[in-house]
C-alpha cells in the first residue's frame, strides 16, 4: 500500500509567514495559467452548471509572482469562472520565493485531490510520476522531509495510483520506441497493448509498426504476445501468410523442435503433411476441419439427391417439367407473377434448393397453362395427352370440318361435352377458335391459355383446303 505523504503540511509551510494561510478574491486578468499543468481541462461547461448551482466549493491555489500569479492548482474552476462571466476568483495565495520542488508536489498532490485521483492519462503518469520524484529527492536531500521506503510509494500516493499501475507507466516510458508512444499518447493504442510492446525489442517494435500502421484499431495485447513468441522461435513469419489483414503465427512452441530437426518447414500453410501432423497450427487445423465438413456435408448431399432421383416424386417433377416444356414453358420466369417465384423446385437441378410445390401452387399452376392438374402431375393413362392434342390441333387445322350449325361439334375434342360452345355466339368462318386470330371474348374456353410447341399457324377452312391442295404445310 503507498504511504501517505503529508503535502498538506508543505502547503501550509508554503504560504507566506506574514500572510498566514487566507483566501484572497483575485481578478481573473491577473492569474497566468500554468505551462507545467499536465492536468486535462475537459467538461467545463459541466462544472460551470455546477458552480452556478451550488457555488465553488475549493478555492484555486496560485503563487505570488509579482503583480501578477501562477496558477498551481483550479485550472478548471478558473476557465468555468471565466465561462460564468467571473470577474474574480477566491485564491490561496503561495509565497513568492516558494521552492520548485515544493510547487511541483503542491501542483500535483491538490490536482489529484480535487479530481479524486482522475485526470492524468496513461500516457501522462510517467512524465508526472519523474517531476515528483525529482521533487521528493530534492526536498529529502535538503531535509526538508523523511522519507523511510520505497520512493516508489511516495510518488504513487501522490498521484492516487496504484504502485502496479505506476510501474507500468513507467515500463512504457523508458522502453517504447517514439513512433508508438505517439500512439499512445493520441490514444490510438491502449495501455495493456503499450505495455506488451514495450517488452519487445526495438526491430520487433519498428517491424510491427510497420505492419499495423494503417490499421491500429486490429492490434491488442494477445496479438502482441503471440507475435513476440513467433519471433522467439526464430523460423515463423511475422505475420501468416494466409490472412488478409495482420495476423501472428501461432503455436510456434510446438513445432519449434520439429524444425530444429529438420521435420518440418516451419509454417504450416506450405506443408503437404498438415492434415495428419500433430504440430500443425490451429489455423490451418481449423481451415482443415472445415474443408473435410464440407467435402463431407458435399457427399451426404449429393447421395440425398440420388435417393431422390430415384424415387416416385422424382419421377413426378420430371414429368411435370416435360409437360410445361410442350407449352413453351421452361424456367420460372416464363410464368405470370405470383407463382413464377413458387415453382422454382420444378426447374433446378437441386431438388433441395426450394421448397416442393404444395397442392394449390400445383393447381395455380395447371390453370395458367389451361390443363388439367392430373394431367400436369401423372398424364394421361390412354397415352400422351399432349401428342393427341397436337395431333387433334394440326387435324382441326388442315382438314377443318364444316361448321355443323345443329350440333356445333368439338372438333378438337377437347370439350367435355364435345360440343363447340363458342360456335353459338361466333360468326367467324373458322372450324374452331384455334384456327382464328383474333383473341375476342367469346373464345373457347377449352384450349390451354399457352399454346403448345410448336405453334400452328391459324388460317382459315379456305386457305388450309387450298394449301392441301398445294401440297404446301406449315
Amino acid at each position: 500500500m503507498a504511504k501517505r505523504l503529508d503535502v498538506g503540511a508543505l502547503l501550509g509551510a508554503a504560504v507566506s509567514d506574514s500572510n498566514p494561510m487566507q483566501v484572497h478574491d483575485i481578478p481573473l486578468a491577473a492569474i497566468d495559467e500554468n505551462e507545467d499543468n499536465r492536468y486535462d481541462q475537459r467538461n467545463i461547461d459541466e462544472l460551470a452548471e455546477s458552480i452556478q448551482v451550488v457555488g465553488l466549493q475549493q478555492p484555486l491555489v496560485v503563487q505570488a509572482n509579482g503583480e501578477r500569479y501562477l496558477l498551481i492548482a483550479g485550472h478548471r474552476r478558473r476557465n468555468a469562472l471565466a465561462l460564468l462571466g467571473r470577474k474574480t476568483a477566491p485564491c490561496i495565495v503561495l509565497a513568492a520565493d516558494l521552492d520548485p520542488s515544493r510547487r511541483t508536489l503542491i501542483l500535483h498532490w491538490t490536482n489529484t485531490m480535487a479530481r479524486g485521483g482522475a485526470g492524468l492519462t496513461g500516457s501522462e503518469v510517467a512524465g508526472a510520476a519523474r517531476e515528483i520524484e525529482a521533487a521528493l529527492v530534492d526536498l529529502k536531500q535538503r531535509g526538508v522531509v523523511e522519507l523511510p521506503g520505497k520512493l516508489r510509494e511516495y510518488v504513487a500516493g501522490v498521484l492516487q495510483v496504484s504502485e502496479a499501475a505506476l510501474a507500468r507507466a513507467k515500463a512504457i516510458d523508458n522502453h517504447l520506441i517514439a513512433a508508438w508512444k505517439a500512439d499512445y499518447k493520441k490514444a490510438h493504442i491502449n495501455e495493456a497493448v503499450a505495455y506488451e510492446l514495450q517488452g519487445c525489442d526495438e526491430r520487433l517494435q519498428e517491424q510491427l509498426r510497420g505492419v499495423y500502421q494503417d490499421r491500429l484499431w486490429r492490434l491488442d495485447a494477445k496479438k502482441v504476445r503471440a507475435h513476440k513468441k513467433a519471433d522467439a522461435a526464430g523460423f515463423a513469419p511475422l505475420t501468416c501468410p494466409a490472412e488478409r489483414s495482420p495476423e501472428p503465427c501461432v503455436s510456434t512452441d510446438k513445432r519449434a523442435a520439429a524444425v530444429k530437426r529438420g521435420e518440418c518447414p516451419g509454417c504450416c500453410h506450405d506443408c503437404e503433411r498438415s492434415e495428419s501432423c500433430e504440430w500443425v497450427c490451429g489455423k490451418v487445423s481449423k481451415a482443415n476441419r472445415a474443408h473435410a465438413e464440407a467435402e463431407a456435408r458435399q457427399e451426404e448431399h449429393e447421395r440425398e439427391i440420388d435417393a431422390f432421383e430415384a424415387s416416385p416424386l422424382a419421377a413426378v417433377r420430371q414429368h411435370m417439367r416435360a409437360m410445361l416444356a410442350q407449352y413453351g414453358v421452361t424456367a420460372p420466369n416464363e410464368l405470370d407473377e405470383p407463382l413464377c417465384y413458387r415453382v422454382g423446385w420444378v426447374f433446378t437441378d437441386d431438388p433441395f434448393a426450394y421448397r416442393a410445390l404444395d397442392l394449390a401452387d400445383t393447381f395455380a399452376l395447371a390453370e395458367q397453362i389451361g390443363i388439367d392438374p392430373q394431367e400436369l402431375l401423372f398424364g394421361n393413362p390412354e397415352g400422351a395427352p399432349l401428342r393427341e392434342l397436337a395431333q387433334g390441333m394440326e387435324q382441326a387445322a388442315a382438314e377443318p370440318p364444316q361448321v355443323n350449325v345443329n350440333s356445333h361439334v368439338c372438333v378438337t375434342g377437347l370439350s367435355k361435352y364435345g360440343v363447340c360452345g363458342a360456335a353459338q355466339c361466333c360468326d367467324e368462318p373458322y372450324a374452331c377458335c384455334i384456327a382464328c386470330p383474333k383473341d375476342c371474348n367469346g373464345r373457347c374456353g377449352w384450349l390451354p391459355k399457352v399454346m403448345p410447341q410448336p405453334v400452328v399457324v391459324c388460317r382459315t377452312a379456305a386457305e388450309n383446303r387450298e394449301g392441301l391442295k398445294d401440297g404446301k404445310t406449315d
